[in-house]
């Protein structure tokens, strides 16, 4: 006889409860994958590399006891045997070792987690990361400006919140207002709905005030097209792929047309010709990247002062800067046109899925925010670190895992964090 059909990662079909006691262990599964989030969101920040590197481990160590680990798609197994790889040719051997154990460990854990939850409670703790970090940040904001706002001479006074910078503060709002957008649509209507879009309102004028241009163009556009998805989630198919099709034709075309997009962007909102910078880095990095195209420098291996390939980087744009400001030039120098080409067919698999998805009816608004949140970290990696960060490599996973189509589980109970839901995943013996 054949097994069960598979279903998407975010279908409400799953296997009948075995116990109530699975409901508890559901419960800490989507706040350990909050915690997972909310960490690797606000960092870089003192003490965050021991922080991150604790919280990855444990999170793995716990996700393997009591879930048993999920392996994730081939693409992503072959993400991380490259970053593993990298080490033998690594400027900095330790940097690898440790960025390929953070890596190696949340990734394994995310799926895994993932995997064990519906996506309406993978929602509910990204809408956890958002609220905490959002609330923490208005706090400082108001309560202590010296740190709640930047105190550097360019951009003076802008939100920076509980943030390294205002940029990384934009970075995570614009995640969280997708996020929220698809919570408010799903929500029954009342004061679930009136909640979700209060908390939308506090993100978005949050992420107005930390005047990042590249953060308010992405998530307006990603925004936008979430916005017509959502919209469009009873149409019939063709629709659906039509509205796709002109979106992925304008991405298109965009991309092709960058630079004058740049400049046209740049200049309505009043930035200098350099991006702020950007350029500069960019054409300092650039002869790094052709000393070795194919397989970079080694994961994790640069941005940190001592190493002498990023010294003298910094010494060619006279400043230094954290990461390169391009998500593809920052895989390009850290593992080469080999990883870069692995991350972009992860992302590409997201998208197709979500596609066919998206086509189908009677399903929730997961794959709109897979497909959205994918479309933002692309097109926020032309000028920030993105996808490249530990959060955006998670935010890119989970967008991935949660399109799957897979067997379903064999245990499941009836919970979830919100109040409704299913557990899907059998304890570890």
């Amino acid at each position: 006889m054949s097994g069960p059909a598979p279903v998407p990662a975010w279908s409400g079909r799953v296997a009948p409860a075995r116990t109530a006691a699975a409901r508890p262990r559901r419960r800490r599964a989507a706040q350990l994958l909050a915690l997972v989030f909310t960490v690797t969101a606000a960092q870089p920040f003192p003490s965050s590399g021991p922080v991150v590197f604790a919280v990855g481990v444990g999170a793995f160590a716990v996700t393997w006891w009591q879930l048993r680990l999920a392996r994730p798609s081939w693409l992503v197994t072959a993400f991380l045997g490259w970053c593993v790889l990298s080490a033998g040719w690594s400027v900095s051997l330790p940097l690898t070792v440790r960025g390929v154990l953070v890596t190696g460990a949340t990734v394994l854990a995310v799926t895994s987690l993932v995997r064990s939850l519906r996506a309406p409670d993978v929602l509910w703790a990204l809408a956890l990361t958002t609220k905490v970090l959002t609330a923490l940040s208005w706090v400082v904001y108001l309560a202590v400006p010296t740190i709640g706002r930047e105190q550097v001479a360019y951009q003076q006074g802008a939100f920076r919140g509980v943030f390294v910078q205002r940029n990384s503060a934009a970075f995570v709002l614009a995640v969280g207002v997708l996020t929220l957008m698809v919570v408010a649509a799903t929500a029954p209507a009342g004061r679930a709905r009136r909640g979700a879009l209060a908390w939308l309102a506090a993100v978005f004028a949050a992420l107005v005030l930390t005047s990042s241009g590249t953060g308010l163009v992405v998530t307006v556009a990603s925004a936008g097209l979430l916005g017509a998805l959502l919209v469009l989630r009873r149409r019939s198919a063709a629709v659906k792929r039509t509205v796709i099709a002109l979106a992925g034709l304008t991405a298109v075309a965009a991309a092709l047309n960058a630079a004058a997009l740049l400049t046209l962007v740049t200049g309505s909102l009043g930035r200098d010709d350099t991006l702020t910078g950007r350029t500069v880095i960019w054409a300092a990095v650039e002869p790094t990247i052709a000393m070795r195209p194919w397989t970079g420098h080694g994961w994790g291996a640069l941005w940190v002062a001592g190493v002498p390939l990023t010294e003298r980087m910094w010494d060619r744009a006279h400043f230094e800067f954290p990461h390169a400001h391009n998500s593809y030039l920052d895989l390009l120098a850290q593992i080469g046109a080999v990883g870069l080409v692995l991350v972009l067919l992860v992302a590409l698999a997201a998208l197709t899925r979500a596609t066919r998805a998206i086509a189908r009816p009677d399903l929730d608004a997961a794959p709109q925010w897979a497909f959205a949140v994918t479309t933002l970290l692309l097109l926020y990696g032309v000028a920030e670190q993105s996808f490249v960060s530990y959060y955006g490599l998670l935010l890119l996973v989970t967008a991935a895992t949660m399109t799957e189509r897979r067997r379903t589980p064999t245990a499941a109970a009836e919970v979830s964090p919100a109040g409704a839901g299913r557990d899907r995943a059998a304890p570890r013996r």
